[in-house]
């Protein structure tokens, strides 16, 4: 157990700066998005919900969320950082505890996008408020009424997925980062085809997860599910997971040095 932290702390180290990098950018296109839909006539007096979802920052929260699972450690199979994977493989380790520490990386990181986006819906209400009341005394002559951050944040569809309000979607949150972070790290550890194929696995896993929240929280509000698709799909979910921790296990092995 001690080792696998180590390895994990191992793999932050070697992602901190790209991390880093890909928080910062994540950071300012969001706020420079925000700051133009604020601007605009057409969303004023409608708040940062609304400027949230029109700059389609939930999808771009979605894709830097992806990138930094990606992020975690080195792939066993990646030729342009062949040093790098032949000292992974070669420590005293066996095959699962390399994965489980790949995979605790992968999901501190992706966790850290997940806390940041929280952080910035909260911070990036005041300028978005600033120029919305501007925007308002240039059109108007007059400011709009005060907004509040807690109605704005109830406001959000965006904000449902990233706030569980029940422990039943707490959950299924906490296995949707899990998930993800497994399988986006097996992703790294194919090559060619292998690696298409668990790209395959994981839309299929996380369509699961999504249509799981989905069902949570139509069930919460309506006392019925959402029935997209039948329910032999999340089965099948569940048992490409199984399978994709087995291939890691194996294309790990395939990698080991003599």
């Amino acid at each position: 157990m001690k080792a696998m932290f180590s390895l994990a702390g191992w793999n932050w180290r070697l992602a901190r700066r790209s991390y880093g990098i890909l928080c910062a950018v994540f950071a300012l296109e969001q706020l420079a998005v925000l700051l133009w839909q604020a601007s605009r006539s057409a969303m004023l007096g409608m708040g940062l919900a609304a400027c949230y979802e029109e700059g389609f920052q939930f999808q771009v929260f979605l894709l830097v969320f992806l990138l930094a699972g990606l992020l975690a450690g080195p792939a066993v199979n990646d030729q342009k950082r062949a040093k790098c994977s032949y000292t992974w493989l070669t420590l005293p380790m066996p095959p699962a505890a390399r994965l489980a520490a790949q995979v605790l990386t992968a999901a501190v990181l992706q966790l850290g996008i997940v806390a940041l986006q929280l952080v910035l819906y909260i911070v990036y209400f005041f300028p978005v408020q600033a120029m919305d009341s501007a925007r308002a005394m240039e059109k108007l002559g007059t400011a709009m009424p005060a907004q509040n951050l807690y109605e704005q944040v109830m406001l959000s569809d965006s904000m449902y997925w990233l706030l569980p309000r029940r422990p039943a979607q707490f959950a299924l949150l906490v296995v949707t980062v899990l998930a993800s972070a497994l399988l986006l790290t097996c992703v790294r550890l194919h090559r060619g085809w292998r690696r298409g194929a668990a790209v395959v696995i994981g839309v299929v896993c996380g369509v699961c997860c999504m249509v799981a929240l989905q069902n949570e929280q139509t069930f919460a509000l309506y006392g019925e599910l959402y029935r997209s698709f039948p329910f032999w799909f999340y089965p099948l979910g569940i048992l490409l997971v199984i399978f994709s921790i087995w291939w890691a296990l194996q294309a790990i092995r395939r990698a080991e040095t003599a």
